[in-house]
């Protein structure tokens, strides 16, 4: 069956995707996929799922844009930014799609996208988290990263503001964790091991969801191996 997608539900395992050849790419229609939502991550842009974006859209159509604070709108949004703000102004986008979504997202983008699946499970299909987490319920470990994230803004040039959608004020989503329901895929670069924990913990708390590590990657494997990330999202039916 082609135009599967992150619909596998039961059978836990580890993996390493591998490409199929154009010829069995083919065989699928545009169209035949649920949307796709890519979420970036902290200090990036929509740009980052530049290498991405062409093996996807061959199933399905895809939907991108830049975060508050980031990108084409660094300059626009200049009050306080916030995990919850975004993940409202995420819940508009997907819900003025009009149909449940195939959510994707990267380091920050995945904690974000999370927190959508958790508080509106009816505008997602699946969860994929790329090189993400789901944040920390320890009080001095969530200050610890978000003093992570004003020295990471602060490098990058960002506005102050900014630092605040990376930041994790509460444990919510470690908390509400179970309350997620859709099919969960994590894509993780075997040489990322800051997130590695944290793809452990999920495997543990969700044993029929899939973890597929990309050998050589790091934290951004979209980028370093698009072919790879593109066949596990696709779960190879179709692929590139």
């Amino acid at each position: 069956m082609h135009g599967k997608f992150l619909i596998r539900k039961s059978g836990a395992y580890e993996t390493q995707p591998q490409p199929m050849s154009a010829e069995e790419c083919d065989e699928s229609p545009a169209g035949s996929v649920p949307p796709i939502v890519l979420v970036h991550g902290f200090a990036d842009t929509a740009a980052t799922w530049d290498p991405l974006v062409p093996l996807l859209d061959r199933a399905t159509e895809v939907h991108r844009w830049d975060l508050p604070g980031h990108g084409s709108r660094i300059d626009a949004d200049k009050e306080q930014l916030s995990r919850d703000a975004a993940v409202a102004e995420l819940a508009h986008r997907v819900a003025a799609l009009g149909a449940p979504v195939h959510l994707v997202g990267h380091s920050l983008g995945g904690y974000l996208a999370m927190t959508l699946a958790i508080r509106h499970p009816d505008l997602v299909r699946s969860l994929c988290m790329v090189s993400s987490g789901p944040g920390f319920r320890d009080a001095e470990a969530r200050a610890k990263w978000n003093r992570y994230m004003d020295r990471i803004a602060e490098r990058a040039g960002m506005a102050t503001s900014a630092a605040g959608l990376g930041h994790q004020p509460d444990s919510y989503v470690m908390d509400h964790l179970r309350e997620i329901s859709c099919p969960l895929l994590q894509v993780l670069g075997a040489e990322d091991t800051r997130y590695a924990a944290g793809a452990a913990y999920l495997r543990r708390v969700f044993p029929d969801s899939r973890l597929v590590t990309i050998p050589g990657a790091g934290h951004h494997p979209q980028v370093t191996h698009p072919a790879l990330v593109a066949a596990a999202l696709l779960d190879r039916e179709p692929c590139l």
